[in-house]
């Protein structure tokens, strides 16, 4: 491993302090074409370990002031701006602060419902993002691959998601210089657009055909995500439909949107604004733990579903 500080773990756990820290900064060390590759993996384990740098804002208890500091550690799973980590430190030298890691993996895998998302969690792509339907969350993956600017749905979504990515991708197009500054102008006429569903589609739930539209929002933030680089943030799941004016259009079902995104461990719904007296009226023991985020346009929804910035080294 890059920094191979579990002397440091192991000594503070028996001298020094537990606390939460919250992640002002993350710094991937490492390079690749894809987020996977950017983590450097553990030599020594084959078990998906990253290398990063974290500056960290410590709040110790105790009655101690919360301090920063910046460590060099590894993590097992992907940590965005705004997270939070378990740590240890030391209460009479503020710099020597360790990240607990294997105390993060524990909760991450007992949060799971199992190995397969966890997975997937270390292996998502820029451009994913996930929307509640039908009885689960499906998630929609957007590529862009060299072409004319061509819009590509693929497989059994292009007969009902077609009209919904239009919109869309109509979206993201006209604004990109907002949302992706670095973008170069003509990106989008040298690209097409693929969109599919991560998982394969031998298990596609029954949605009736007017439901799909509810994805439009998801793919916006998954293209948005494509283009920008800022991930979508993987504990957030969104719901919305899209116009082709650019409105975020309110959805039908938020209890049983509600019921997918908690039974899939989604920890915020980012749902239309419109539909705030709707989410109003689902039993509180079937969201506990999980935020609804209120969004009264798309930009709004997107600031809640993609981290602020991902860098790499």
């Amino acid at each position: 491993m890059l920094f191979k500080h579990q002397h440091l773990l192991e000594e503070l756990r028996k001298n020094g302090r537990q606390a939460t820290a919250e992640i002002v900064h993350v710094q991937t060390l490492g390079g690749g074409s894809n987020l996977r590759a950017a983590w450097a993996a553990d030599d020594d384990l084959s078990s998906g370990w990253m290398d990063c740098r974290m500056n960290l804002r410590v709040f110790p208890g105790h009655g101690e002031p919360p301090f920063e500091a910046t460590v060099m550690t590894r993590i097992h799973t992907l940590k965005l701006q705004g997270g939070s980590v378990p740590v240890w430190y030391d209460p009479q030298d503020h710099s020597r602060v360790v990240v607990d890691y294997e105390a993060d993996l524990a909760a991450e895998t007992h949060n799971m419902a199992n190995l397969d998302r966890l997975t997937h969690r270390h292996d998502q792509r820029l451009g994913l993002a996930w929307t509640p339907v039908g009885r689960g969350l499906l998630p929609i993956e957007v590529l862009g691959r060299q072409g004319k600017g061509h819009l590509k749905v693929d497989g059994k979504l292009g007969k009902v998601l077609s009209e919904p990515a239009e919109a869309a991708a109509g979206y993201v197009r006209g604004r990109s210089a907002e949302l992706a500054p670095e973008l170069p102008s003509d990106w989008f006429a040298r690209n097409d657009i693929h969109i599919s569903v991560a998982w394969g589609e031998n298990d596609l739930p029954g949605i009736p055909r007017e439901d799909w539209a509810d994805a439009g929002l998801a793919v916006v933030a998954a293209l948005v995500s494509l283009v920008s680089g800022r991930i979508v943030r993987p504990e957030v799941a969104l719901t919305g439909g899209v116009s082709p004016a650019g409105e975020l259009i309110p959805v039908r079902g938020i209890r049983e949107k509600a019921q997918a995104a908690k039974r899939d461990n989604a920890q915020r719904l980012v749902l239309p604004a419109a539909n705030q007296e709707d989410a109003r009226h689902v039993p509180q023991a079937q969201h506990r733990g999980m935020e609804f985020y209120y969004a009264a346009t798309i930009n709004e929804a997107i600031g809640g579903a993609l981290a602020k910035a991902h860098h790499r080294h």
